[in-house]
């Protein structure tokens, strides 16, 4: 009886926990949603129940925007894996020199902002960028070799960059982590080793190969501004895309309601898969718990040796080179429009506020540098603190009421941050539009979406700490309370870390719902840089760029750190 009061105990703790998270996230989340999804069966000027929503599908321009987004969602998707495969291999069964290295450089795009990618292709990938002004110098050539950009090229391109190292991650884990005894058994019977890799090897990967595969459909199919600034038009809009342009350029709120509701339809179908290939996967890792795993690296042949400095090669260069240009331009300038450029501090001066030149880059460059820094500061510690709280209930509940409320926290997963944005745009409508009230919306937003990242991060590592620890701490005397602040949180340390990183890089470089909400007044370092963008000012978006690949590199190198901690 006293062991089933202690466990009752336990529950109510963690059950009180995570209450007032789920209750945050309700305010948050599920009423600004609420919002947005009224106006898309209810607008101003509807004469029926849901008119405009029924009007839009017989559009032909509505299935063509949904088309164009489950394609090139897929096509990116595809390639993604493709450039990611062969990655996964080498590091899954080779050791070499500056492997760790390798992993560091292949992971950085995922945690850097989505304007940084379009602003590194426009100046490595364009047709007066870095690489076409090498190509023409090394061949003599006239007309640039490479015209990719404002093309359906470019799109695929700029989303196999940023989202190939989830691929590279999720796969190249799992297959380091596979027994060899069943690829051995299979060449011993006879079959080759492509024959073992088919039969064996790929099924046993099809799991994370799943998970990975419905992870970056879903960011692809919600990605906004690569679209917006690469797609050139609206020849390559997307949902997210046409539902900014008729909410905030054309005040079509009803409309843009009722594309809203469409994307959280599909993105709601694309997490629960994520969420259930994820698991699948969990459970084929704990199966194969007491296997012997990939602890044999292959020996090194001179193909093999070559193909891992060829793929060493090709993915620095597909990585560093968009990165390294924006830092290139922001350390250059002419003196004259269409003079030779030279080295310059002159766009951090500027930044700074040292110089004088009047240009429109000065006037808000430092004051989006702070509001970014004071939201980022922010939100992410609350939606770190939410995070904990929602991955303590979770890690407790059994798996058919942990599924439900999962699916329930990771909701504005499901949802595009341009959707997320919209709601609070409308909120904002009726609570007015002071620029405390603005500044507190976006704020919000921010931790809104952050928050999934944050449970992500922290939540796995939840469910495979050992409880015995937590049960001796009972044993000894100690309550629930003081076991989960003395003994779990310890243990959660480098995992509590590394959400707060991500949360913290996310709102440094978010841009979506920023862009919909803030006005003149309210401008963050992605909506200066997209506007600077616009205006052709490349040299003063690099150097607030390169500002926030600053940033992105402290915090990945902060979470990789309290990781090596935490096995030390």
């Amino acid at each position: 009886m006293k062991k089933l009061g202690a466990l009752h105990s336990q529950q109510r703790f963690y059950r009180l926990l995570g209450l007032p998270a789920l209750v945050l996230l309700t305010l948050l989340f599920v009423v600004p949603l609420t919002f947005t999804l009224s106006r898309a069966f209810s607008g101003d000027e509807s004469l029926y129940f849901g008119e405009a929503f029924i009007t839009l599908f017989r559009q032909p321009y509505t299935w063509t925007i949904i088309r164009f987004s489950l394609l090139q969602a897929f096509v990116s998707t595809i390639v993604s894996l493709l450039i990611a495969f062969p990655g996964a291999y080498l590091l899954a069964n080779y050791r070499f020199r500056g492997k760790g290295f390798v992993k560091a450089i292949c992971t950085l795009p995922f945690v850097l902002p989505s304007i940084l990618v379009v602003l590194g292709f426009v100046i490595f990938y364009g047709n007066s960028g870095i690489l076409n002004t090498l190509l023409m110098d090394l061949f003599t050539l006239d007309t640039p070799p490479l015209q990719i950009l404002y093309s359906f090229k470019a799109i695929i391109l700029a989303h196999a960059f940023y989202n190939f190292p989830i691929a590279l991650s999720l796969i190249s884990t799992r297959w380091e982590n596979l027994s060899p005894s069943y690829e051995g058994a299979a060449l011993t019977l006879g079959s080759n080793r492509w024959e073992a890799f088919r039969r064996i090897t790929l099924p046993n990967l099809m799991s994370s190969v799943l998970s990975a595969s419905s992870l970056i459909f879903l960011f692809c199919f919600s990605s906004f501004a690569i679209l917006l600034v690469l797609g050139g038009g609206p020849q390559f809009s997307n949902i997210e895309v046409e539902i900014y342009r008729r909410a905030k350029l054309s005040g079509d709120m009803t409309t843009a309601s009722a594309l809203a509701l469409i994307s959280i339809v599909i993105t709601l179908a694309l997490v629960l898969l994520h969420l259930l290939f994820q698991r699948r996967g969990s459970y084929e890792q704990e199966s194969q718990l007491f296997e012997q795993v990939n602890s044999s690296y292959k020996k090194h042949s001179l193909v093999s040796s070559l193909l891992i400095a060829l793929y060493v090669i090709i993915s620095f260069g597909f990585v560093l080179g968009p990165l390294g240009a924006i830092i290139w331009r922001s350390f250059t300038s002419s003196i004259t429009r269409g003079g030779a450029t030279q080295l310059s501090l002159k766009w951090y001066k500027e930044l700074l506020g040292l110089n004088s030149s009047g240009t429109a880059f000065i006037s808000t460059a430092l004051s989006s540098v702070i509001y970014s820094f004071i939201i980022a500061l922010i939100s992410a510690s609350i939606a770190t603190v939410l995070g904990l709280m929602l991955s303590a209930r979770l890690a407790r509940k059994s798996d058919t009421d942990s599924l439900a409320v999962e699916l329930y926290a990771m909701l504005p997963m499901a949802v595009s941050s341009v959707v997320v944005g919209l709601g609070y745009y409308l909120v904002g409508r009726v609570v007015g539009t002071t620029f405390s009230m603005r500044l507190l919306l976006v704020l919000l937003a921010h931790v809104v979406i952050a928050s999934p990242f944050v449970i992500r991060s922290i939540l796995p590592d939840y469910r495979s700490m050992s409880k015995t620890y937590m049960q001796a701490a009972l044993t000894l005397g100690s309550t629930v309370r003081q076991s989960f602040l003395l003994v779990e949180l310890p243990l959660l340390r480098s995992s509590i870390i590394t959400g707060f990183a991500f949360a913290f890089a996310i709102s440094m470089g978010e841009m979506n719902a920023t862009l919909i909400l803030s006005e003149s007044n309210i401008v963050t370092i992605p909506v200066i840089m997209y506007r600077l963008i616009g205006s052709y000012n490349y040299s003063g978006a690099c150097a607030l760029g390169t500002l926030l690949i600053g940033v992105s590199v402290a915090l990945f190198g902060l979470s990789e750190a309290s990781k090596r901690r935490r096995y030390e």
